[in-house]
């Protein structure tokens, strides 16, 4: 008889355990002291650091602040840059946000890598901030969505002081580019972002291709483009010093043969610098709404 209690109460408490626990994972509230166990080092661990692939009715992460997010309140508490993003790709940002939903719904969401981009391996890929994640994964769902995205040229017709915002924006996402290399190099290329013919077609750094300037869809793309080149192309493979980088965006042979930066563009450039020197500061997306 006593055998028969004892397995019985044994019996409640498991299903006790059972009942509590998906109640603490849809509610984010732990009883009081939490639950955890003792290590060998006697630390104690939270046995809730991460809510389980089970979890019902969606899993979600824990923050920072102890407080449990779905996808979606994550999602909208970055709208404002998804919605520049998106508006800067051409692209209505309701396709992205169901899509991003869609795509984090049976997982635990990466703050970093919301589009859950994998390399060629199948690895997670990695990046250091959640704009970075976000765009590179908008350069995915474009060349995946062709018919959800608008290529129409819109000629720009703004101030020069927008696009040294975005400049300045653009540049702390892809933080490998010197921001005074990279607005000085646009001042020499565009005549100070002033050029007409250059704006009419979103370009500001003289990029070519073998029809001529390289056109971009609105200014903010131009940009980013420009500094996403600047990031992967220059400063990701080691050109760091304008006489590198000259050496392949401006080049020319000297009487030894030797290919290096056109000295008339290096002596622009430095130019700008001197003009740009003091003009760092931080801008947000709140900023480039407002401007």
């Amino acid at each position: 008889m006593k055998n028969t209690m004892a397995k019985r109460a044994m019996k409640n408490m498991v299903l006790s355990a059972i009942v509590l626990i998906p109640l603490q994972i849809n509610t984010g509230i732990l009883p009081e002291g939490n639950i955890g166990f003792t290590s060998e080092n006697n630390t104690k661990t939270l046995a809730m650091e991460e809510v389980p692939p089970s979890a019902s009715p969606r899993v979600v992460l824990l923050d920072l602040e102890g407080k449990y997010y779905s996808v979606e309140s994550f999602l909208e508490e970055k709208r404002d840059t998804i919605e520049f993003m998106s508006k800067t790709f051409g692209i209505d940002s309701k396709y992205i946000f169901e899509d991003l939903v869609k795509i984090n719904d049976k997982y635990i969401y990466e703050k970093t890598n919301i589009g859950k981009l994998v390399d060629k391996n199948g690895r997670s890929k990695s990046f250091k901030t959640f704009e970075e994640g976000l765009i590179e994964y908008l350069y995915d769902f474009a060349s995946k969505n062709s018919k959800l995205v608008s290529n129409k040229i819109v000629p720009y017709t703004g101030s020069a002081d927008y696009i040294e915002d975005l400049i300045k924006y653009f540049t702390d996402i892809y933080d490998n580019v010197d921001y005074l290399t990279a607005v000085s190099i646009g001042a020499a290329e565009s005549g100070y972002y002033k050029v007409k013919y250059m704006l009419n077609v979103n370009n500001v750094y003289g990029g070519m291709s073998k029809n001529g300037l390289i056109k971009h869809k609105n200014i903010e793309y131009g940009v980013l483009s420009y500094i996403r080149l600047l990031s992967k192309n220059y400063y990701g493979k080691g050109l760091t010093t304008l006489e590198s980088i000259g050496r392949i965006y401006c080049p020319i042979f000297n009487a030894s043969g030797q290919k290096v930066a056109r000295p008339h563009w290096i002596n622009l450039v430095n130019a700008a610098k001197a003009k740009y020197k003091d003009s760092y500061e931080v801008i947000t997306v709140a900023n480039l709404i407002d401007d």
